[in-house]
């Protein structure tokens, strides 16, 4: 009787694989499937093209918006750039940083009531600045708020917008999920108008794009501007059931975890980052209370199968019907060259903290989410 042997594929495109020819299809090389022969493989394009990359996705700019910039440049408007500091490494899109040079800019770092009670204000400060040097965004201050709980340093913003200002008009400028608009609303409860103009629902100037306009004396006004896309966020990819649950409500509180080489930690049924060299490195996991972390095996070979059956029977919370299969996974590697505390972070959904020393970590995240590395935003003890 004639054996039946089932043929491998690549498990990104579906392409046979095969290890004679690196100008065919489904090329893969020889010592890969011998060092892996029932792993989840990919082919070597798949690897270097598709799966591997080092480019994480920035997100997407609607071409109506630089009409209401090229505005505000032309009024030379104070700018108060609302920043959600939970999803902080997502705030800024390159485009708008550019047409902003020039511009009187005004940082609102909200959201502060997601981190520790006990990060120093300072420290956090300190945090936002180099980012801000980082993106090469020159601004006049900085402050820290939040809507929640009362509020907080919402006193000391209005201030600010009022001493900056000096008479001019005022747009309110972030993404989406900035919490911009709850922001405006706790500003209209001290609100008094004494002018002769309404508040209004606005839209901008030869664009399809509407905000509120506010007067502050008969001649100036302050605008909120539709919030700026957040397509690179995970946020923005799952179901509105899971968005609840990846979103926080309160104050995230770091969970100490120990991954060894070759361990991956899961978040959830949506995303693992595993650690690939180093016999060892402990990190602080900063998610919402309503994801569930796991230790596990590796990713490669029959580990991978283990991997790819979470991903898809959504076996750990939260789980996304949108992403089912490894293949709508996107994979990164990330090499740490810098010493002292990092932060590597997936947005939209948290980051993990650690003590660089030279480790290679692989993460997995939904197709176009935003994965980043940097300094680190809480400091821990280790």
């Amino acid at each position: 009787m004639a054996e039946l042997n089932k043929l491998q594929r690549c498990y990104h495109c579906g392409a046979l694989l095969q290890s004679t020819d690196p100008k065919k299809e489904g090329y893969i090389s020889p010592d890969i499937i011998e060092k892996y022969p029932e792993g989840l493989l990919l082919c070597n394009n798949c690897y270097k093209t598709e799966r591997f990359t080092n480019i994480p996705k920035e997100a997407s700019f609607d071409e109506e918006y630089t009409k209401i910039l090229d505005v505000i440049r032309s009024k030379k408007a104070l700018v108060v750039y609302v920043v959600d500091l939970f999803s902080f490494e997502g705030s800024f899109i390159n485009k708008i940083i550019t047409m902003l040079e020039g511009i009187d800019v005004l940082v609102v770092a909200n959201k502060r009531d997601l981190l520790p009670a006990n990060l120093d204000d300072n420290d956090l400060k300190e945090y936002v600045s180099h980012r801000l040097r980082v993106a090469k965004f020159n601004v006049i201050d900085t402050v820290i708020t939040s809507t929640n709980n009362g509020g907080y340093n919402l006193d000391e913003m209005f201030k600010l917008i009022a001493k900056y200002s000096e008479g001019r008009d005022v747009y309110f400028v972030g993404a989406s999920t900035s919490g911009k608009s709850a922001l405006i609303s706790e500003f209209l409860k001290q609100y008094l108008n004494n002018t002769s103009k309404m508040i209004v629902t606005y839209t901008f100037s030869n664009t399809n794009l509407r905000g509120f306009r506010i007067p502050i004396t008969n001649k100036t006004y302050i605008y909120e501007t539709p919030g700026t896309s957040t397509d690179n966020s995970l946020i923005s990819k799952v179901e509105r059931s899971v968005y609840n649950l990846i979103t926080p409500k309160k104050e995230v509180k770091g969970k100490k975890i120990t991954l060894t080489k070759g361990t991956c930690l899961l978040f959830g049924s949506l995303a693992c980052i595993e650690l690939l060299s180093k016999e060892k490195t402990v990190l602080y996991a900063y998610v919402s209370d309503k994801v569930e972390l796991k230790s596990h095996k590796s990713l490669v070979g029959d580990n991978a199968k283990y991997v790819a059956n979470i991903f898809e029977k959504g076996s750990l919370k939260p789980a996304s019907e949108r992403f089912k299969s490894i293949k709508d996974f996107d994979v990164y590697e990330f090499q740490v060259t810098e010493d002292g505390q990092r932060d590597i972070g997936i947005l939209g959904l948290g980051w993990i903290n650690f003590v660089g020393n030279k480790q290679t970590f692989r993460i997995c995240v939904p197709k176009g989410v935003y994965v980043y590395t940097t300094r680190s935003k809480v400091k821990n003890d280790f």
